[in-house]
């Protein structure tokens, strides 16, 4: 199967969903994605498949500038096999061992690729994967 570039097999995948990259302001910075409760963007199906057959509810998926945040409501087991190894957005990986940090349903990764801000106004692809 190939998505946005990425060639995967499809056992692999455990959701996919695409979500139109919105922009907000908040203090001195610009965040970039979508976050439920400032109405910034828009995701195709919030609702996502981990491992262990558990959906969750996505709230924020933002471009924080130095940083990407991904919150889940509900309580997710923060582990590869409970959870997911990877999650790609658009040519963007992400491991999920390699996030800098994981509390009450929030994922933070520090990376600087700017892939999510400079899609805004446009739509790109989400996976969350097991391999």
């Amino acid at each position: 199967m190939a998505c946005g570039g990425v060639v995967a097999s499809a056992g692999a995948q455990l959701d996919f969903t695409t979500f139109t990259v919105g922009t907000r302001s908040a203090g001195k910075g610009s965040y970039f994605g979508f976050n439920a409760s400032t109405s910034t963007g828009s995701l195709q199906n919030a609702t996502l498949e981990f491992a262990n057959g558990t959906a969750y509810t996505c709230t924020v998926l933002e471009d924080e500038g130095s940083q990407f945040r991904m919150t889940f409501t509900g309580s997710p087991t923060d582990s590869d096999a409970a959870a997911f190894k990877r999650i790609i957005i658009g040519d963007l990986t992400l491991n999920r061992s390699d996030r800098s940090s994981f509390s009450s349903g929030t994922y933070i990764w520090s990376t600087s690729d700017d892939v999510i801000s400079a899609a805004n106004g446009s739509t790109i692809a989400l996976q969350l994967r097991a391999d």
